[in-house]
């Protein structure tokens, strides 16, 4: 149970941002913790593999299948980005095409490619959002009465 109640909070909290300066920081602090409320653990899934494609291996027989030698795709890479980055120019009407057509390849790759590949299995997501958690530091005169976490 200690696991779980571990991996609840920090499912609970995994967007929380620390405010502390560069460098090493020591910690030690005692708290009391009480979480109320109740979590939903959905059912596993079955999805298209979309993160486990290998993006590098896929741009290189992509390039490679399209003829394109690779100096001369990494050159047209990097003025496509150079530009998008510099120019940062209003999207004008070619760009837009352009950008239609980007999102239409898209779309024909996930509709007609990712939907295709076998499904994996995906862990159920698990719900915390009607968990309520309060910590309170104990004070040094207060930490005798909690328990070492093990």
């Amino acid at each position: 149970m200690l696991n779980n109640a571990k991996a609840l909070l920090a499912k609970s909290w995994k967007n929380e941002a620390t405010d502390l300066p560069v460098g090493r920081h020591e910690v030690n602090e005692t708290l009391l913790v009480r979480v109320r409320g109740h979590i939903e653990k959905h059912d596993d899934q079955m999805i298209a593999p979309t993160v486990s494609i290998p993006i590098v291996s896929v741009m290189a027989y992509f390039w490679e299948r399209a003829g394109l030698e690779r100096d001369a795709a990494m050159t047209m890479l990097r003025e496509a980005i150079t530009e998008a980055m510099q120019e940062n120019r209003k999207e004008d009407a070619a760009v837009l095409k352009r950008i239609e057509d980007v999102e239409a390849a898209i779309k024909a790759v996930k509709t007609d490619l990712i939907a295709s590949l076998p499904k994996m299995p995906r862990a159920g997501r698990l719900d915390t959002k009607n968990l309520s958690i309060d910590v309170l530091a104990l004070s040094s005169e207060d930490e005798p009465l909690a328990v070492e976490a093990a």
